[in-house]
C-alpha cells in the first residue's frame, strides 16, 4: 500500500503506484505536444480564456488536483465540488495544465482509458459553469518564460517533470492566494510541503473542507466507496491484508459501475444535444409554454437542456430523428438513476444480458449521430463490465 494513504480514512485501493499516472509528457522542441482528445481539446482552449475561468478573489483558497486524484478518486473530487457549491463557501479547484495532458495520454490505455474520459467530460462540463473547477492558464506560472508550457533548456524530461510542472502550478496560486496540493502520491507531496505548499491525501469531502477551512462543515460528504478499477475488486482466492483499503464484492461494483455509466453518458448525450439543437437555447428564454399537453417534455418547462437526464436527452434525440427505438431494456430506463423512475435500478439488479442490451442500444444513438466519443467510451468500458460480471460468476 502507497504511503501516501497511511493513517486515513478507508479508501480504495490506488489504480497503481503513485508514480505511475506521471509519465513523460511528449514535447516537440522546447514546448509541450499538442493535445489529441477532442475534449481535452475544449478544455485547454477554455483554460486559455481569462473571461471562461471561475472568478478567483483573496478570500479564495485553491485546491491543486493531481493527475491521479481524477484517475482514481473521481468520485469523491465530483462531490467535493458539489458540496463546495452547495455550501457557497469561497475554494477554487485548479486543474494544472500539465495534469490535462496527463489525462490525453492515457484516454487509449487499457487500464485507465475509462477513468480519463469519465475525468475529461466531467471536467469539461464544470469548465463551461465557471463556478468552482478552473484550469491553469499558460501565464499562470513561475516559469521565466511566462509559459509553463516552455521547457527551459537544459531541463531534463526524467520521471518526475510532470510532478515539477504540477508543483509550478502550486507555486505560482500559492504567490497569490492560500493554496494547498491534492494528490495521492507521497513524493509528490513531500516536495509540496518541502516549498511551502499544504498538501492532502485523498480520503473524505468532509476531511477535505476541514483541512482547507480549518473547521468541520457537516454538509461535506464522509467517504464513499467507488469503483477504481479492476484492482478494486475482491477475488475468492486472495487476501484483504489491509483494513484501510477495502475490496469492493461484485455487487457493489457493479452498482458503483452503474452510476458512472449513467453520469458519464448522460454528459456524453447532453452535449450531442446541444450540438444537434441549436433551438433549444431559446427554450427556457420563451417560458417552455406549449399550447399542446401532448407536446415533449422539453418544451413543457425552463430547464435548460444542460440540466437534462438521459430519458429527456433520448427523447428529444428521437424525436429529432422521427425514429423509435426498440431497445430492452429501454435505454432510458437502463440510464435513470435506480429507483427514480418505474423500472430504474441498481447495476447488480440488471442481468449481463441486460447490460449488453443497453450499452448496444447507447452505441447504436452514438453511431446514428456520427458521435464517435460514445462509441470509444463504449469501447473502454467493456474489460470493467466483464471484470465485474466475472467475479460474479
Amino acid at each position: 500500500m502507497s504511503l501516501a494513504f497511511a493513517s486515513r480514512s478507508p479508501i480504495p485501493p490506488p489504480l497503481a503506484h503513485t508514480n505511475s499516472f506521471h509519465a513523460p509528457t511528449p514535447h516537440y522542441g522546447d514546448v509541450q505536444a499538442p493535445l489529441h482528445n477532442a475534449t481535452l481539446q475544449q478544455i485547454d482552449q477554455l483554460l486559455q480564456d481569462v473571461e471562461m475561468q471561475a472568478p478567483v478573489d483573496d478570500s479564495t483558497t485553491c485546491l491543486v488536483v493531481d493527475t491521479n486524484i481524477l484517475l482514481g478518486n473521481l468520485r469523491l473530487l465530483q462531490q467535493f465540488v458539489s458540496d463546495v457549491e452547495a455550501a457557497a463557501v469561497s475554494i477554487i479547484v485548479i486543474i494544472p495544465g500539465a495534469v490535462v495532458n496527463e489525462l490525453d495520454g492515457q484516454k487509449k490505455s487499457d487500464r485507465l482509458g475509462w477513468f480519463s474520459r469519465r475525468a475529461s467530460a466531467w471536467l469539461l462540463e464544470k469548465v463551461k459553469q465557471k463556478r468552482s473547477v478552473r484550469g491553469q492558464g499558460n501565464a499562470e506560472t513561475m516559469n521565466p518564460s511566462g509559459n509553463w508550457r516552455t521547457r527551459q533548456r537544459g531541463q531534463p524530461f526524467g520521471e518526475r517533470y510532470n510532478d515539477e510542472l504540477i508543483l509550478d502550478c502550486c507555486l505560482y496560486f500559492r504567490s497569490k492566494f492560500r493554496t494547498a496540493l491534492f494528490s495521492a502520491d507521497t513524493n509528490l507531496r513531500i516536495e509540496s510541503e518541502s516549498q511551502g505548499v499544504r498538501s492532502i491525501a485523498p480520503t473524505s469531502g468532509r476531511d477535505l473542507a476541514q483541512f482547507l477551512l480549518g473547521r468541520d462543515l457537516e454538509k461535506f460528504q464522509p467517504y464513499e466507496a467507488d469503483y477504481t478499477g479492476i484492482d478494486s475488486l475482491e477475488h475468492d482466492n486472495s487476501m484483504d491484508v489491509d483494513e484501510e483499503a477495502p475490496r469492493l464484492s461484485a455487487e457493489q461494483a457493479m452498482d458503483l459501475l452503474h452510476v458512472q455509466v449513467i453520469e458519464h453518458f448522460t454528459r456524453l448525450l447532453v452535449a450531442l444535444v446541444g450540438r444537434v439543437g441549436p433551438e433549444l437555447e431559446d427554450v427556457a428564454s420563451d417560458g417552455g409554454v406549449t399550447a399542446s399537453q401532448h407536446a415533449p417534455k422539453w418544451k413543457n418547462g425552463d430547464k435548460p437542456y444542460r440540466e437534462w437526464n438521459a430519458a429527456e436527452c433520448l427523447e428529444y434525440l428521437d424525436r429529432k430523428r422521427r425514429a423509435k427505438r426498440t431497445d430492452n431494456p429501454r435505454l432510458e430506463v437502463f440510464l435513470s438513476k435506480p429507483y427514480s423512475s418505474p423500472g430504474a435500478r441498481k447495476g447488480r439488479e440488471w442481468s449481463y444480458e441486460a447490460w449488453s442490451s443497453a450499452l448496444h442500444g447507447l452505441g447504436q444513438v452514438g453511431d446514428d449521430w456520427g458521435d464517435l466519443s460514445i462509441r470509444q467510451d463504449l469501447d473502454e468500458l467493456t474489460q470493467h463490465r466483464e471484470a465485474v460480471f466475472g467475479l460474479r460468476k
